[in-house]
């Protein structure tokens, strides 16, 4: 019990990055393990998402310095003013006396304002961002933990949705092959009950990302929508797909750059490029030893493997698989079920 005490104790810090290293990794290690911790942080990140639609405009970088010019301006120049302390006050019976402050008092007031503005305003900010990274990383705990029930119910194996060979999985590509979305794979995790809702499929950070409705999953064999699934996953194309991975290999991250809107950007590098849910800063990465980090590069483990990238393929048609047993090549699903996307990706393939 002071375990679980203190884990919950700490769980506002998770949120907002205020853990040293220790106890961040102790605290993720618990929520994998402790299903109703997990369950207590997904509430609290809930709470916090708020923050995300408070809108704050930026204040001038130099605010403060106008603010103490005006005040050495108006100080100058009530100078030799007289400073007025009292005016009298109306009320039903008699006239009484009320303190006004003088306008030197008032900028200075003003200013004080301003400061605490200028230092107040970017902290904002950034706990917003912090509130954000932990439950983009927090969903990802939570993916992986239905996918350890999937693995224990169907012997080991991935969540599989089935495949048709030579399928694209980019409804953008000039291929001319069949489309199929990589998102049904993972869709069974929510759909057959495993444990991740709806909305861990959704990042915080991504500005588009909006949840699927739960009373659509049972009608539905993906995703009801792109921004239903925000984040990229094992690509499980191919006559063989990577059921049963011979390693930790990564299984989910966030959105691949050189898939946007369904297409290949062959303008990004995928030796550098992070993902762009993140500001391109960096990218929440689950391996299937239950890790989940957040990596400022697409290269992971001993081997370095490159998350973004099928082997050392440079441009993508959408009928790349992965390279070998432990290649993790992270593709985004594009739900078969969104026509808009898939009829907007295909056409700016011309």
């Amino acid at each position: 019990m002071p375990d679980q005490q203190h884990a919950e104790t700490l769980l506002l810090d998770l949120h907002l990055d205020q853990l040293g290293d220790e106890d961040r990794r102790w605290l993720e290690a618990r929520l994998l393990r402790d299903a109703d911790l997990r369950a207590k942080s997904d509430k609290l990140g809930q709470l916090l998402r708020p923050l995300d639609h408070w809108s704050i405009p930026q204040p001038p970088t130099n605010l403060a310095d106008k603010v103490m010019d005006t005040v050495r301006s108006v100080r100058e120049q009530s100078a030799h003013s007289e400073n007025l302390r009292y005016i009298p006050a109306k009320s039903d019976r008699f006239f009484r006396a009320m303190p006004v402050r003088s306008l030197r008092e008032f900028f200075a007031i003003a200013a004080c304002i301003a400061l605490i503005a200028t230092v107040a305003i970017p902290a904002i900010y950034g706990v917003r961002a912090q509130a954000r990274l932990s439950q983009c990383t927090s969903n990802l705990g939570s993916v992986f933990q239905g996918v350890r029930l999937y693995q224990a119910a169907f012997g080991g194996a991935l969540p599989y949705a089935g495949n048709v060979n030579g399928a694209s999985w980019l409804p953008g590509s000039d291929s001319g092959a069949p489309y199929l979305s990589n998102s049904r794979h993972v869709y069974l995790l929510t759909k057959l009950n495993y444990g991740p809702q709806p909305e861990h499929f959704a990042c915080p950070c991504c500005k588009t990302s909006k949840a699927m409705q739960h009373d659509q999953l049972a009608s539905h064999d993906d995703f009801a929508q792109g921004v239903n699934i925000t984040y990229a996953s094992l690509n499980m194309a191919g006559s063989t797909p990577n059921l049963r991975p011979r390693g930790a290999i990564a299984y989910m991250s966030d959105a691949n750059p050189m898939f946007v809107d369904g297409r290949f950007d062959a303008k990004v590098n995928p030796m550098s490029a992070n993902s762009p849910t993140h500001d391109g800063r960096s990218q929440a990465v689950l391996t299937l030893d239950g890790t989940v980090r957040q990596m400022t590069t697409p290269f992971y483990g001993v081997k370095k493997d490159n998350l973004w990238m099928a082997g050392d393929i440079r441009y993508y048609n959408g009928t790349e698989t992965p390279a070998s047993q432990d290649d993790a090549f992270l593709i985004q699903g594009y739900p078969i079920t969104d026509k808009k996307l898939i009829t907007r990706a295909r056409r700016q393939q011309f």
